[in-house]
């Protein structure tokens, strides 16, 4: 069950009267993953214990009440009052007449006020009338208004008679994404131990949050920061969104270094790899920033980090954004000390000596150079960095990397001294000297090499790169094209990359690796860029040069990507390219890059959908289909191809009237562009065909299928394996309507190519041995027929995974095979794993297969044959159809 801690919910009720409701509910809410609080986790501290339920309730979600007729404990006038006044307790007051609130009324009242989601469930003894007691004429007062007050908040709902029937109720509450797992957003993981010296900043960080409430916010204001780390305000900001994860519903993190920046981070969360909202899609920058702000809105308890917000422009937007938003925590890094209000400033230091000389030594213990003046260096190395967090840790990653001493770097660090002066600035800057000195000494270090290739590295996903993408005659002669390309756009005196282009790739990346700008991976042979550096690399090329940097980026990966994505032996390298090819493309399709962004996302889509991940596949053939449409217009053959994989994508989630007129369109311009007799037209033929066999149509089928036989086999090798796919469709079509003695010779004719083209382990050898096997069958030649299908299950199993669809279709043939020959207890765990893919698969696309209902008839078939209990029989069927 996926972990939703932190969405918090507080359950309440008198518990003389509701305490058994109440502690079925808490465990029912708990059953489905929330946090669930009530009173017995509530224990006073300071203040009063109304003070105590405000802050307690302030850091919940939602409450729910369970009231009944009984009101509870109330507290006292001056207790009522340390609350302040409260605007829904004065309604309720001039509603019913109520001078005062029991402690159950007034958590309804503080949720109101804090604008927690409140739900109240009241019983049948919350209307009963007056009841005769011993009680005070005040308490039969006071219990009267408890009741009109039920009355007044239950706005005429049924009351609860039975515990079933609540918990029924409580269960059916929209509490929000509960199915779905956590979005985590962080540009880089843990340090652990080689984090110190913030533990009191990050005691006071947690008190200043949770004081803050809605609509403030916290910012974290570094005495002085530069480049990626300077003073650590970063990284202290993730450190602590990992420690705390569990106590928010999302954490996630944007770079708002401009207003512009800030927004189209902001617009970015809405991307595949964060929120995968429906919106990420969409050209419009103001859209998808809406789709992000209304997610946070309808989301409460999300940690959300606004980095880098150093200017005053950058700052105005934070602080209208911070004004947007409700139901979480913002946390600011920023150099600015001033802010308005609504913003609580802490001031974060550089390291302490010891702890930056503590650092320094455990750094770079696997591979420095010791000598017996370490502990003294690393201390006059920290003094000479300031303690500064970004520095310190480009010091440790040189020192690694070189294999030198400490005092080796705090020599060649001095030495670099007097050139750096001059180029630093400090009425523009405002940063002591060692801060500049150390992003430019990393900079002059890196030459035009390095720098092209961490240019082209920012454009793709924050995953490993495998490490084939950058190797390669294709892939050289890209990097050279890039390194020619920094060259001619760096400016002087901006950054040192006045050199060569890098001997070679290892040598671009160890140079990379130095200064921790990338990890590499030699075991693994990858290559990993943190998400904030590919961030601030993409913000900081100049508008006119982004164009030109995406495009060189997503022509390395072109190079890269195998054709036939739909082939599983290219797959091994699909599966390490998805990410960047994704993220690649996105961003070459915000930049208004046609070619070649169509023919990777079309490659991607397909790739997808062999994988059975439709609803990732769909939304990239359209927008493949929509770029070739609006760039080539309707009628190019290009646009055919993807009204092709479309309709196909369709086919296999059952939407075969949505998939019929596209084919026919494909179909209509490939015989307008290439004449009748073209492979492409067999292609829209056979598919075509296959979708009206799909429908029943057999009669309008068989033309098709034949003339696309005809054509394919005038354009080909008789040998080929286009020609095995038309000769099975011809031969399915054959054994449709009851011709098996024309089909069996096709069949095995398509086996034979097949197993000649791709080898015995192939799934298209798995397909050809399915349709064989069912025609053995259907001649009662159930012998022959049971290892064919034995061996085309294992032949998808290994190629797909054990939970694809066509997997399915195997443990459906196998499976029906096993009752045809009165095996029942055989095939019954078999049909129900095939039921189960094929469950699953509604559950993803959100349509039912093709092939559900048979599947579903035969496993009830399955189990009549076993005698089962018809209770027993209806058990089983209840987990796929409930």
């Amino acid at each position: 069950m996926p972990s939703h801690a932190g969405f918090r919910v507080f359950v309440s009720a008198v518990t003389g009267e509701l305490g058994t409701y109440r502690t079925e509910v808490a465990r029912a809410l708990r059953r489905k993953g929330l946090d669930v609080r009530d009173q017995q986790h509530f224990r006073q501290g300071g203040g009063t214990l109304i003070e105590q339920l405000r802050d307690y309730i302030r850091d919940c979600d939602a409450v729910v009440l369970l009231v009944g007729e009984r009101c509870g404990a109330f507290p006292s006038e001056e207790h009522a009052a340390s609350a302040g006044q409260s605007a829904a307790l004065d309604a309720c007051r001039a509603a019913t007449g109520l001078a005062r609130a029991s402690y159950t009324q007034w958590e309804y009242l503080l949720a109101r006020d804090l604008g927690k989601k409140i739900y109240v469930f009241f019983t049948a003894e919350g209307f009963a009338p007056d009841q005769p007691n011993d009680e005070s004429p005040d308490l039969r007062d006071a219990q009267r208004k408890y009741r009109d007050w039920v009355k007044h908040v239950g706005q005429q709902r049924d009351p609860v008679t039975t515990k079933a029937r609540l918990l029924e109720d409580v269960l059916v509450l929209p509490f929000p994404d509960l199915g779905r797992p956590k979005p985590v957003l962080l540009p880089y993981p843990s340090l652990g131990t080689l984090f110190k010296g913030r533990d009191e900043f990050l005691r006071q960080l947690r008190q200043s949050l949770q004081r803050a409430g809605n609509g403030h916010a916290t910012a974290i204001v570094g005495r002085a920061v530069h480049g990626l780390g300077g003073v650590g305000k970063t990284r202290l900001a993730v450190e602590y969104a990992w420690q705390h994860q569990d106590d928010y519903s999302a954490v996630l993190f944007v770079t708002a270094d401009s207003p512009a920046n800030l927004r189209a981070n902001l617009a970015e969360l809405v991307g595949p790899l964060v929120l995968d909202l429906p919106e990420q899609d969409l050209k419009e920058e103001q859209a998808r920033l809406a789709a992000a702000l209304r997610w946070l809105h309808d989301h409460p308890r999300w940690f959300l980090i606004v980095d880098n917000a150093d200017s005053e422009e950058a700052a105005d937007a934070v602080e209208d954004l911070i004004g947007r938003l409700r139901g979480g925590q913002v946390l600011i890094t920023s150099r600015l000390a001033r802010w308005s209000a609504a913003v609580e400033s802490l001031e974060l230091d550089v390291l302490l000596p010891e702890h930056a000389g503590q650092f320094l030594l455990q750094r770079t213990a696997r591979r420095r150079r010791k000598l017996v003046s370490d502990d003294s260096d690393a201390a006059t190395l920290a003094g000479e960095l300031d303690g500064l967090a970004l520095a310190l840790e480009q010091a440790g990653a040189y020192i690694e990397h070189r294999r030198i001493s400490l005092a080796d770097y705090l020599a060649a660090w001095r030495s670099h001294e007097p050139a750096v002066q001059g180029w630093y600035d400090k009425r523009i800057m405002k940063y002591p000297r060692s801060l500049a000195v150390t992003w430019q000494t990393t900079i002059e270090q890196l030459d035009a090499g390095a720098l092209a290739l961490l240019r082209l590295l920012a454009w793709l996903a924050p995953e490993p790169l495998p490490l084939f993408v950058l190797e390669g005659r294709d892939a050289d002669s890209v990097w050279r094209e890039a390194s020619q390309l920094c060259r001619s756009e760096v400016e002087a005196g901006a950054r040192g990359s006045q050199g060569e282009k890098s001997a070679d790739l290892t040598a671009a990346l160890a140079m990379l690796a130095d200064f921790s700008m990338l990890r590499w991976d030699a075991e693994a042979s990858t290559v990993t860029v943190h998400r904030v550096v590919q961030e601030i690399l993409r913000t900081q090329l100049p508008e006119s040069s982004r164009e030109r940097w995406v495009g060189t980026a997503l022509r390395l990966l072109n190079k890269a990507a195998p054709s036939k994505p739909s082939d599983v032996r290219t797959w091994p390298r699909w599966n390490l390219l998805r990410p960047h090819v994704a993220v690649c493309a996105w961003h070459a399709d915000r930049a208004g890059i046609a070619s070649p962004t169509v023919g990777l996302m079309s490659q991607l889509s397909l790739f997808l959908k062999s994988k059975a991940l439709y609803a990732q596949a769909e939304p990239l053939i359209r927008r493949a289909l929509a770029i070739d449409e609006q760039c080539k217009g309707p009628d190019h053959p290009d646009v055919a191809i993807r009204l092709n994989n479309l309709a196909q994508l369709f086919q296999a989630t059952n939407r075969l009237a949505e998939a019929e007129p596209l084919m026919r369109r494909a179909l209509a311009i490939d015989e307008k562009s290439y004449g009748p007799e073209h492979p492409s037209v067999a292609r829209d033929l056979n598919n075509l065909a296959s979708l009206l066999q799909a429908t029943n149509r057999l009669a309008e089928a068989e033309p098709l299928m034949r003339r696309a036989l005809a054509i394919d086999e005038n354009s080909y090798e008789p040998e080929h394996p286009v020609v095995a796919r038309d000769l099975n469709n011809l031969a399915q079509l054959l054994q449709a309507t009851n011709r098996l003695a024309e089909a069996e010779p096709l069949m095995r004719r398509a086996l034979a190519i097949d197993e000649n083209s791709y080898g015995p382990e192939h799934p298209e050898v798995a397909t050809d041995l399915n349709n064989l096997a069912q025609l053995l069958q259907a001649t009662d030649r159930l012998a022959e027929a049971d290892p064919l299908m034995r061996r085309a299950l294992a032949i998808d199993e290994s190629s797909y995974g054990p939970e694809h669809p066509e997997v399915a279709t195997d443990l459906n043939n196998l499976a029906s095979l096993l009752q045809a020959t009165n095996r029942p207890t055989e095939a019954e765990p078999l049909m129900r794993r095939a039921l189960r893919i094929r469950y699953a698969f509604k559950r993803s696309t959100g349509y039912e297969h093709p092939n559900w209902a048979a599947a579903l008839e035969n496993y009830h078939y399955i189990l009549h044959s076993l005698n089962l209990p018809d209770d027993e029989i209806d058990e089983r069927l209840r987990e796929f159809t409930a």
